[in-house]
């Protein structure tokens, strides 16, 4: 009579374990230190614009790799990001601000991110923590990019690319939660479920991202 295979459970990577720490981060916020669905969408809002960085970032590692030619397509393709990608988060902004933050009298208008940005952090020091909690998740990001070596193989005109479909999969998602959440009066669970919803999302991105570099060292 045969025993049973027992399956093993592999342990979690760092990756998946960082972006499950750094996302705590938000639900501690909600929890503990009262943040609402404005604050907590609107520093979601405020990582798109370390994606942006992170993306630049991308963009002269790989010049840097590929040399030559490279640069002259990072500078011109970098400034053209720098333009399109910020207009388009200055509108994604402005339509939070609109929805969430109209009545919060953050800022000279709903125009006024920058203005909102310094307002909110003042009122509510603690989201200087998820916003470092969101750089560290980008920065991780950047390191398993460059681990993977695709800075030697990855286009220029695909890096600049890259964001576009993560903000609109996302951030859709969000924004149609905190609207719910709005219409509910803010419980707490829903903020909750909220992060949560967005830890599994990078936590599923960093399985991906990692799945390849765990097998070959299988």
């Amino acid at each position: 009579m045969s025993l049973a295979k027992v399956p093993t459970i592999r342990p979690l990577s760092w990756p998946v374990t960082t972006a499950i720490a750094l996302n705590l981060v938000p639900v501690i916020g909600v929890l503990f230190w009262g943040w609402s669905a404005f604050a907590l969408i609107f520093l979601y809002w405020l990582e798109n614009l370390v994606v942006g960085v992170r993306t630049l970032a991308s963009m002269v590692a790989a010049a840097v790799v590929g040399g030559g030619m490279n640069w002259l397509g990072a500078l011109f393709f970098g400034a053209f990001f720098t333009l399109h990608y910020g207009l388009f988060c200055f509108g994604h902004g402005v339509f939070v601000m609109a929805l969430f933050g109209a009545n919060t009298m953050m800022g000279d208008s709903i125009l006024d991110l920058a203005g909102a940005a310094g307002a909110l952090f003042a009122e509510q020091s603690n989201l200087a923590i998820g916003f470092a909690s969101i750089v560290g998740w980008q920065v991780v990001q950047f390191v398993l990019w460059l681990r993977r070596g695709e800075a030697r193989t990855s286009n220029i005109l695909e890096l600049m690319g890259a964001p576009y479909p993560r903000i609109i999969t996302l951030h859709v998602a969000i924004i149609f939660g905190g609207f719910l959440l709005m219409l509910l009066n803010q419980p707490v669970w829903g903020l909750v479920v909220l992060t949560l919803a967005k830890m599994a999302y990078d936590v599923a991105d960093a399985a991906k991202q990692t799945r390849p570099v765990a097998a070959n060292e299988a």
